[in-house]
């Protein structure tokens, strides 16, 4: 732990406030102060277990050094790791498919589709893998409860009376790709992103 020191009227306030009971949320810039404001917390809460939630496993480790014995310093990723199955977490460094890799096996083959420009192009096999995956990319950074059409991306030179049946024909491969990435059976793995802070929760 680092050597004490004289709090500012201002971290005065933020203990006051916490040692008054409810939820409090501390609103600062980069280097104001707010992880030396919560060790001050934190040793004032003395009697109770603290949790800090980190960004990173740096922030974590620098955290454990600085906090009293009582709060316990992990990364938000750790705690949902916690929460998975093993045999989720084993694959979690398992190489996802290709495009092209994706295609092969779903069997997907070229399709024909008419441009803006008025001239049939070819969607490849690779493409089509490609679309495959970042539908199931935007449905993953969505709040949306299952994969849509909506979210397979289809380029824009693509004319719009193809792209309808275009997304609705790939849809049940995101659906697939989607099952097969939250099966502990499945042998490839897909995780849902979400934003990251840090902060501290006592009980």
């Amino acid at each position: 732990m680092p050597r004490p020191f004289k709090a500012t009227a201002e971290q005065e306030a933020v203990i006051d406030a916490v040692v008054r009971g409810g939820d409090l949320k501390i609103k600062a810039y980069a280097g104001a102060g707010k992880t030396s404001t919560l060790g001050l917390v934190a040793n004032h809460l003395a009697g109770s277990r603290g949790s800090y939630l980190a960004f990173n496993r740096e922030i974590a480790e620098h955290a454990r050094r600085r906090f009293p014995q009582h709060v316990s310093a992990r990364t938000m990723n750790s705690v949902a790791c916690a929460s998975v199955l093993p045999a989720l977490r084993a694959r979690i460094g398992l190489p996802p498919d290709s495009p092209h890799e994706l295609a092969a096996r779903y069997g997907l083959g070229a399709v024909l589709v008419p441009t803006i420009t008025g001239r049939p192009v070819e969607v490849t096999p690779f493409e089509l893998g490609r679309m495959v995956i970042d539908g199931l990319g935007r449905f993953c950074r969505s709040a949306d409860p299952a994969p849509t059409a909506a979210h397979i991306p289809v380029d824009e030179k693509v004319h719009e009376t193809a792209v309808g049946w275009l997304r609705d024909a790939l849809l049940p491969y995101v659906v697939r790709l989607w099952k097969e990435s939250i099966s502990c059976a499945a042998q490839r793995r897909y995780t849902r992103r979400g934003a990251e802070r840090s902060l501290m929760i006592f009980a």
